[in-house]
Formats: structure tokens, sequence, C-alpha cells
């Protein structure tokens, strides 16, 4: 029996409604990355020691004795990390660095040995192990703007490489699988409330337990809205979530089904002019009251003279549902088989002010240029005021941008697995059906005063234009692997793997001229090989040699179509060699690895000229450590030490210069107190401090972003079952900067005429009760 992605889509959605209406007065309320639970051992959350990402079916091992990099998060710490987005949480994943100052609904993910030039091409997000989407990245889109973290996750696993490119959608980086929470015999929940100090608010909760016998039910949420750190004086935060998943547990195994509904948006943030007197870079936006509505070209409808009214405080936002499956059954003998069917249906739009030209200039610059004079002008004033503005004030024009994207993605896993002895063998097949109908309208440029009251001016815009498409992209991949792990001896185990994956790509586009059609057909063949050595029964060593693949999909085609991109005759492939050590005892945690990687036929979008073909070789070590004491002192920090190199000798100007964005350290410490007054209650100190490295904006290395440091602390009390928390982030309100303008290139030593800063200074204060 075929059932249709719609059916699929209702029979999931049909089972979180009913656990919502069973539970009315959870349906209420929802959860968050703040707070704290007060409750008893939450006995439904995954044990920490066990860890399913980067294993055929998911079967578990302990996490000391996997023979890869991987790294494991609580929901506590994520509590206290109190993560802005989705993406912020990754910086826990020692060798990953996020640029996420563009706001709750994107991030520029980087994968360690892997470089690349925006977006988050090497980043996979899965829930209970199912991917999020049929591919990590597209245009305007990256995984972590379909996923907000709340209370429903119990934790999240990230495997850096590894063998993680043989399993589900063979991701050759970073592989972050969120395991939601689960029920058990005992009902537990929590709720909780958070204010700040920028006129955010935030309610988040969840409740789980037991519906019948064998059947168990977790069902949670959140609401929030408010302002942003740099203040637009209107609510531009605006989103709620509600999660459900349900388990049934049956002789031999057990059945999953996961539903999560996300409407969620943020304003979009991009590089502005820093270099403008009187800005405060934390804080500044250049969103306000005069600009925030625009009428631009309407997207998809190129030629038409339509036009349309937008409301560019909506940024970016994800509105729609991922759900999944999993089953587990053990037939005995040896054999079991694992499934995992998961289904995404969303919108995901972006809307914001993007600069044009050269950064700001002064007004006295921009009336001496005919071309942004009204005829007979030699003043500006603000539309809006109808104030003068002075020759020295600065001006600049900023872009209206609107892209939508429908998403949607249907994908299945199925594992047969053997153990026999010391040995398990696995044999996988994966497919996926994904799809993406674009539609585009970048431009709409406006002058506006970039400081003082940012109000629209008086200049000449020029005709309303745009670069105005649409375009519809399917893809489907289908791959089967086989892996094997085998105990050589009771300390030495051999895994290795192999996956042969097939890629077609329908995608037809109009709009501005282009060609419109192109049918593309791509195979590849990753496989992975590692020992894992037991020394003893806190220590374990291992070594790995990996061969990965990252197959093309719309953006590329529709580069190719465009004569705007190279040409796509190969896959990216990524060579990894690891080799690590780890320990655990006594209260300490540690691991340290050191990689070599070397990419061969990536495309890199480079500031300024077309994209380029760019290989690299990056080699470097990262350390991932914790220690607790029962004194009540503990300590967290991951550090990564990476020296990432292009490998471009037919294109001279760019071979063996430092890889575009990729700092070249980047260290995270977090240390703890916690003070004890009862068995229910006790009081933490915390902080953080953050060093990153320097990078460069460009291939060439002709624009510097410079290193700096951040410091973050809070005070976390729990009394029996409350808990109050004060959270303050980026205390020395470091104006460290993360991107600049990836549509301008200065000349060689020139300052970067527009930046884009990490947010300042804020607070946050949360209260919660868990039961």
């Amino acid at each position: 029996m075929t059932i249709s992605p719609t059916r699929a889509f209702e029979a999931v959605s049909g089972i979180a409604l009913a656990v919502a209406l069973a539970s009315p007065a959870v349906a209420q309320v929802a959860p968050a990355p703040t707070p704290t639970d007060a409750a008893p051992p939450v006995v439904e959350e995954a044990q920490p020691d066990i860890v399913v990402t980067g294993r055929a079916g998911g079967n578990g091992i302990n996490k000391l004795e996997a023979g890869y990099s991987i790294t494991t998060i609580s929901a506590d710490a994520l509590k206290l990390q109190a993560p802005k987005s989705s993406g912020d949480a990754l910086k826990s994943i020692p060798g990953v660095w996020v640029e996420s100052s563009g706001g709750v609904g994107t991030s520029n993910v980087f994968v360690r040995g892997i470089p690349s030039t925006g977006d988050a091409p090497f980043l996979s997000l899965q829930f209970n192990g199912v991917p999020v989407y049929g591919v990590s990245s597209l245009s305007f889109m990256d995984q972590t703007g379909i996923v907000r973290i709340d209370e429903t996750v119990a934790g999240i696993e990230g495997v850096n490489g590894g063998p993680q490119s043989l399993y589900t959608d063979g991701q050759p980086g970073l592989t972050t699988n969120l395991r939601l929470r689960e029920g058990g015999e005992v009902t537990h929940g929590y709720i909780g409330a958070s204010i700040t100090d920028y006129s955010a608010w935030r309610t988040d909760g969840y409740v789980s337990g037991k519906a019948a016998d064998d059947l168990y039910y977790m069902v949670g949420g959140y609401i929030s809205r408010g302002d942003s750190v740099r203040r637009a004086g209107f609510d531009t935060e605006k989103g709620q979530q509600i999660t459900a998943n349900v388990t049934k547990k049956f002789t031999g195994g057990k059945i999953n089904v996961f539903a999560r509904y996300t409407d969620d948006h943020g304003e979009w943030f991009l590089p502005f002019a820093a270099d403008v007197p009187g800005l405060d870079l934390g804080r500044y936006n250049q969103l306000n009251q005069y600009n925030r509505y625009a009428t631009i070209i309407t997207p998809g409808a190129a030629g038409s003279g339509q036009t349309e009214r937008v409301d560019l405080a909506k940024g970016r936002g994800w509105k729609g549902v991922v759900t999944g499956a999993t089953l587990d059954y053990d037939f005995g003998g040896g054999f079991s088989v694992t499934d995992r069917v998961g289904f995404t249906s969303g919108t995901l739009r972006t809307v914001g002010l993007v600069p044009a030209g050269a950064g700001a200039v002064t007004v006295a610059t921009a009336l001496a240029d005919p071309n942004n004079r009204n005829p007979g002008q030699t003043s500006v004033r603000t539309l809006t005021t109808n104030q003068p503005v002075a020759a020295t004030d600065y001006v600049q024009q900023f872009g209206s941008w609107v892209v939508e994207k429908k998403l949607q993605s249907v994908s299945n896993e199925a594992v047969l697995n053997y153990k026999r002895g010391a040995n398990m063998l696995n044999l996988g097949y994966y497919f996926t059906h994904f799809t993406s109908d674009d539609k585009w309208s970048l431009g709409g440029n406006r002058w506006m005063q970039v400081g003082g009251s940012g109000d629209l001016v008086n200049l000449n815009n020029g005709p309303l234009s745009a670069f105005d498409i649409s375009d519809r992209g399917r893809a489907d991949v289908n791959a089967i692997y086989l892996s094997d792990s085998f105990n050589i001896t009771e300390a030495l185990r051999l895994d290795a793997g192999v996956r042969h994956q097939w890629t077609d790509i329908d995608f037809s586009i109009t709009g501005n001229g282009l060609p419109n059609h192109s049918n593309i057909h791509r195979e590849a063949t990753p496989w992975t090989v590692g020992l894992n050595y037991r020394a003893t029964h806190s220590f374990d060593v291992y070594a790995r040699i990996s061969q990965g693949y990252h197959s093309p999909s719309f953006d590329d085609v529709r580069s190719q179509l465009g004569n705007t991109g190279p040409r796509l005759d190969l896959n990216w492939s990524v060579r990894s060699y690891e080799g690590g050590v780890k320990y655990h005892g006594g209260g300490f945690d540690a691991a340290v690895t050191g990689f070599y990687d070397e990419v061969v036929g990536a495309v890199y979008n480079d500031v300024g000229v077309p994209p380029q073909i760019a290989g690299s070789k990056t080699k470097g070590i990262e350390f991932d450590a914790s220690y607790h004491h029962a004194s009540g002192f503990g300590l967290t920090g991951n550090a990564v030490i990476e020296d990432a190199k292009t490998d471009t000798p037919a294109i001279p100007a760019f071979d063996g210069k430092n890889a575009q964005r990729i700092p070249s350290y980047q260290v995270r410490v977090t240390p703890t107190y916690t003070l004890r007054a009862s068995d229910t209650s006790d009081v933490t100190l915390y902080g953080t401090y953050e060093a990153i490295g320097k990078r460069y904006s460009d291939l060439a290395n002709t624009q510097l972003l410079p290193a700096y440091a951040t410091v973050s602390a809070g005070l976390r009390a729990k009394v029996d079952r409350f808990t109050f928390q004060v959270a303050g982030d980026n205390l020395t309100n470091s104006h460290g900067l993360t991107e600049g303008n990836p549509r301008f290139l200065a000349g060689p030593g020139a300052a970067l005429p527009d930046v884009r800063p990490i947010f300042g200074r804020s607070y946050r204060v949360t209260v919660g009760y868990g039961f």
C-alpha cells in the first residue's frame, strides 16, 4: 500500500493532536533552553553514557568506546548555555564554528576540516535519528532555520566526521541528533517563564508520563514574543511550537512517533556600516518604525508589473511540521530491524534589509553623484519626519529582499542487523525525496540615514527593480550501505562500511532571462574504516579514515544554468583522517582528537568574484573535557586549533591561503560551582569564557576579521521544585565581527565597508516549576 506524504502528515499530526487534547492543561504552556528542572531525576531522558548517532540503526554504544568524535549535550547543559538559537547551541561541539549573529532563524555553521563560505552545507540536523530535510543547505536556508530548541529536547548528540557519511543522509561533516524526551512510568513535567532586558518574554513547558500499559507520551512547546537584543522598537521575535512524542513498547521492540509544529520568526540581521560615528555595534539596528514596510516587486512575478507591501520585521522564519516514526524490533536469533520514516513540510521565509554598495557615505558625497540626486536637489530631508539631514551625516541604500521557499521532504531508512558473538553486521537502505519551490525578489533599494533616526531620505532610488525569479527543484536520493563491527580481541574492535548513493535532480526556473530546465544524475561511494582499542576500563584509543561526498543540489544547478557557477562534473569529496584518546573516570571526562582533512572539488562563493572550485587541506587538534567534584566545583570546555589552507594550484591568487571564514582557534571554558543547602535545594554560579581567533572574509585573505573574546555568567537557584535563574550574555560587550559584506569586496588592506557584529550585552531572568 502506498501512503502519500499528505496522508502521512495527517496521520502523524492526528496523533500529536490527540495527545495534546488529552492534556488540555499542558496544551496552553511551552518549553525553552533557559529554565531548569527541579523534579526528581527524569527517568525518560537518554542515558548520557550511551550514544546512538553515527551507528547503524541507532544501535547504542558506550560513548567511551565509540571510535569517533562525538559530543553529548544534556538538557541541563542547554539551560545553562541558554542559546539564542539552535545554531547557538552547536557551539558546545568542539571544532564547530557558528556565526549566529544573523538572528534566531539562521546561522552560518562551519565544520572543522571542511571550509565553506556560508549557510551550513556540512550540517545535518535530526530528531530521534530522522533527518529534518533531504539536503543540509540551500540558498537562504540552513537546517537550523527549521529547528527550535525547547524543553522537549532531552539531549543533543553531535558526530563530527567519523562514520556518519554512511548512515541516514550520508553527511560527511557534522550530524547533530536531537533526542526528544520520552514518557516513563512516572509523570514528569516543567513550566517556566522568562523575561529579558530587551522586552522579550517566553513561556515553556512539557509533561510526560504513562497513558496506558506500555504506552507513554510527552507533549510540550513554547510561546515567545518581543524585541531583539538590537531593539527595533517593536516585536520582531514571535514564535510558538508544540511537540508530541508517543512511544509504544511491546515484546521484542518499540514504536516511537513524534510530530512537531513550529511557527516562529525573528529579525534577519545583516552587515551594516560599523564605521559610522556613534553606532553601538552590539545593539545598533537599521530596521526601525520608519523603514519597516516596503513595496517590492512580487516575488516570482517578473515582468508582470505586480507589486506588494511587505513587513521587513518578519525576518527569517519557519512555519511547518516535522514528523517521524521509528520501529525497532528484535526477531531473535541475532536478527533485528530498525526503520525510520520522516516527513517535513512548510515554508521558510527570508525578509530583510540588505546593504547595497560600498558602505555608508556622507550626504555630501551622495549628492556629488548626479545619479543619486533628484533634479535640482541640493539638500536631503527625511521622508517620514521631514527633518533636514546634515551634509556630514551618513546615508546608504538598503535593498528590501524577500525569498519564500516551500519545502517538502520524505525519507526512510531501513536497517537489517545481524549480531553473532562479537560481530555486528548491518545492511541498510536509505531513500529521500525532497522539493523546494522558490520565489525571489532581491532589490527594491531605498536610501536611508545610517545612525540618527534611520529614516528614509529623499535621494533618488531610480525605478523599482529586483532580481526576480521562481524555480522548482525535485530530488531523489537512493542509497544502500553495508557495515560491520567486529571485536578482533576483547579490547580491539574493527568497524568498516561502504555506501553507494544515487542522486537525481530535476530543476526548472523562470525569470531574468535564465535557461529554464536541467536534469542531473550523480553517484558517490563513501566509506569508512576505524579501530578502537580499550586500553583500560576507563581509557580508549581510536583511529579512523573516511571518504565522504557532498552531492550537488538545486543551487548548484541554478548557478550552472545562469552561467554564474562552475560545472558540476564531480561531487565534492572529503577525505578525513582522525585519531584520538578518550578517558572517563573519577568525575573526569576528556577526549583529544587529531585530524587531517583533504577536500577536493568544493565550490566557494567568494566575495565579488564568480564561484570558484577550490580544494583545501586542514590539520588540527580538538579538545573536549568536563570535570565534576564532590565539593560542587565543575568545569567543562572545548577547544580546537585548526590550520585550514586552500589547495588550488590552478588559481595562484588563492593557493595556500587561509581558508575563508575559519578561525585559527576556538576556546570555550565554563566553570561552575554548586552550593547545596539540602537534597532538593542548591545554588549554582557559572560563567563562560569564549575566545575566537582571526579569520579572513575572502579567499585572497585581504579582508581580516579580527579575533575577539566574550564573557557570560549566571546564577541558578533551586528550592524544592522551584527554580530561579539570571543569565547575562556578552557581559564585556565585545564587538566581535562574524561576517563582512558577502556581496561587496573592498580593496586589499581596505577597511570592510559593512560588517556584522555579535549581539551586545543582554540579560534574561527565568522562573520555573518542575514536577
